[in-house]
C-alpha cells in the first residue's frame, strides 16, 4: 500500500483562493447600487400607477358630471333674453386665497372662483371648490356659501360639507333668491322624495376625493324655439397644491407646496347643451 503524500505549499496555495477586502468592497457597492435601483423603479412605477388611477378618476368623473348636466339642460325650458330679461341662469363668486408653502411662507391669490350655481330650468346645480377641504389653502375673509332650507330637514352635514349638490328647482329659484350680500342660497323643499337633492360629488367619498374648481356658463343663445348653452368646469382632486390660475403647472410641486403630486389630477371640460323642454 502506498502512503499519501502531504504537501504543505499546495495547502497554502488552497487556503489563499478568497475573496480580497477590495473584491468584498466592490461585491457590496454593486449590490448596493442594484438595490437602490430596484427601490427606484419600483418607486417610479408605484407612481405611475396612482397618477394614472388619479387622471381615470378625473376624466370618468368628468364625463359623468357632463352627462348628468346636459340631460339636466335638455330637460329644462329655453330662456328668453328679450330686452336683456335677465335670466338668472348661473352665480359666479370668487374670492382671494392664501396658500401655504412647504417653506412656511403664504401666497395670495386674487379672483379664484370659489362657489356658485347654475340653475337649468330643471334642476339647479350648487358648487363649492376643493379649496375649501384643502390643508394648505384658506379662504380670505371667511367667504363661504351658506344654504337656508325652508320647510323640509336636511343632513346638515350635506349643508355645511357639500362640494356638488343637484336639486329639483323648475322655476330657477335658487339663482333668483341668492343673496350676494351674505352669500346665502334659499330654497324649499316641496318634494320630499329620495331624488329632491342629490349629493353627485360626495366629501365623504374617500375614493373619488374630487372637487369643482370652476364652474361657468356663456349666455343661452336663443333661436326662439330652444336655447344653446357652452358649458364649462373644472374639476380636480381637493390634494395636491392646486393652483387653476397658473399657467400650465396647475398641481404644485412637492417642494412649492406640502402636496401630495402623485394624487394631484386636474382637467377642463367643455360641451355645448340644448334646452328643448317647454317653458322658461
Amino acid at each position: 500500500m502506498k502512503g499519501v503524500c502531504y504537501n504543505k505549499n499546495m495547502h497554502k496555495r488552497f487556503s489563499k483562493r478568497g475573496f480580497t477586502m477590495v473584491e468584498l468592497s466592490l461585491s457590496i457597492a454593486f449590490i448596493a447600487v442594484l438595490s437602490i435601483a430596484i427601490v427606484l423603479i419600483i418607486a417610479n412605477a408605484v407612481s405611475a400607477y396612482h397618477r394614472g388611477l388619479t387622471l381615470n378618476k378625473i376624466n370618468t368623473g368628468g364625463r359623468d358630471l357632463v352627462d348628468d348636466i346636459r340631460g339636466a339642460v335638455q330637460n329644462s325650458g329655453s330662456v328668453s333674453l328679450v330686452s336683456g330679461e335677465d335670466p338668472h341662469i348661473l352665480i359666479h363668486e370668487t374670492a382671494t386665497i392664501v396658500k401655504k408653502k412647504g417653506n412656511g411662507e403664504t401666497e395670495e391669490i386674487n379672483n379664484v372662483p370659489v362657489f356658485g350655481a347654475f340653475c337649468t330650468g330643471s334642476y339647479s346645480y350648487i358648487w363649492k371648490s376643493g379649496y375649501y377641504e384643502a390643508d394648505d389653502v384658506t379662504i380670505k375673509d371667511g367667504i363661504k356659501p351658506d344654504l337656508n332650507v325652508g320647510s323640509g330637514q336636511l343632513d346638515t352635514d350635506v349643508l355645511g360639507k357639500f362640494r356638488l349638490l343637484k336639486i329639483k328647482d323648475d322655476s330657477r329659484k335658487i339663482c333668483e333668491n341668492y343673496n350676494a350680500d351674505n352669500k346665502s342660497f334659499s330654497f324649499d323643499v316641496v318634494d320630499k322624495d329620495d331624488d329632491y337633492i342629490t349629493e353627485i360629488l360626495s366629501y365623504t367619498d374617500s375614493e373619488n376625493n374630487l372637487a369643482l374648481y370652476d364652474l361657468t356658463v356663456a349666455p343661452p343663445a336663443d333661436n326662439g324655439r330652444s336655447s344653446f348653452y357652452q358649458v364649462s368646469f373644472i374639476l380636480g382632486t381637493i390634494q395636491g397644491g392646486i393652483n387653476i390660475q397658473s399657467n400650465g403647472g396647475y398641481c404644485a410641486t412637492p417642494n412649492e407646496y406640502n402636496s401630495a403630486l402623485d394624487y394631484c389630477a386636474i382637467n377642463k371640460f367643455s360641451f355645448a347643451a340644448q334646452a328643448i323642454g317647454d317653458g322658461k
